[in-house]
């Protein structure tokens, strides 16, 4: 059996080894991504996405989880799926600003105009096993102003992020992130690392509600969405269920369905 596939069954047996390791990981990440960018600076490479490849073996990345107003009415789906419901459920400590827009701004190349105090920490390293069973357990920031940023994000078009080590199923920070920024985001769009693991939903069209104005494409990161010849098309295998294009139709005609029980556009 593969050691990553042993490491990970041990984690489900034993989650408080995973929370340690993720709380530990951490604490390390500002200045591991400092030093990263010093080197990358320095040689002119792409050191990152090398290091998340071969270092840390693509075990630390982002799941992306959507919100539950982008969520069709009518399904059910676990509070491990609905980031509110994560959050609501974690020990939550604290807002602070993203590093990857705040060091862009220091350095004087601001690639957008979205809000840097994004970053939502969780005090130690929390699991998803956990989920259904925790009790809400909020410090220093409200769970109304947790919900009012994650919703800001969400019109501004910034993608909700677990981040996660050492898989997807511990996380210690959530992100908000945009694609010109985020270090994970715009690695794996250019690269396919660190990793990125798509959610438990895909977008599905209401044809009849659907204008083809083609404004969900430019809120498509992934580029599940094209426009050609006034006519929408959709790759659903590029789909990862972020909920941007719910937010930004102006007709209401997007909804994300579990992929399990939606069908292809």
């Amino acid at each position: 059996m593969p050691f990553f596939k042993i490491i990970d069954r041990l984690l489900v047996r034993v989650p408080l080894l995973g929370r340690i390791l993720t709380t530990i990981f951490g604490f390390q990440e500002w200045p591991m991504l400092e030093i990263i960018r010093i080197i990358e600076k320095r040689f002119n490479a792409n050191v990152l996405a090398a290091f998340g490849r071969y270092v840390l073996k693509n075990r630390w990345g982002g799941l992306v989880v959507p919100l539950n107003k982008t969520i069709n009415s009518e399904i059910r789906f676990l509070p491990s799926q609905e980031i509110i419901e994560i959050l609501s459920r974690s020990n939550v400590t604290g807002i602070s600003n993203c590093y990857c827009r705040e060091t862009q701004r220091r350095y004087n190349v601001p690639n957008c105009s979205h809000p840097v105090g994004t970053c939502i920490h969780i005090g130690i390293g929390k699991s998803l096993y956990d989920i259904p069973y925790k009790s809400n357990n909020l410090k220093k920031v409200s769970k109304q102003e947790v919900i009012d940023l994650l919703e800001r994000c969400d019109k501004e078009g910034l993608v909700h992020q677990l981040i996660y080590y050492p898989n997807p199923n511990f996380y210690y920070v959530v992100c908000n992130c945009c694609p010109c920024c985020c270090i994970i985001l715009k690695n794996f769009l250019a690269h396919g690392s660190p990793q990125m693991v798509e959610s438990d939903f895909i977008a599905v069209t209401d044809s009849k509600k659907c204008l083809n104005c083609g404004k969900c494409v430019d809120w498509c990161y992934f580029g599940g969405r094209s426009y050609s010849n006034n006519h929408l098309g959709f790759e659903p295998e590029n789909c990862f269920g972020c909920g941007i294009c719910v937010s930004k139709c102006p007709q209401k005609a997007i909804s994300l369905r579990l992929k399990t029980s939606s069908s292809s556009e």
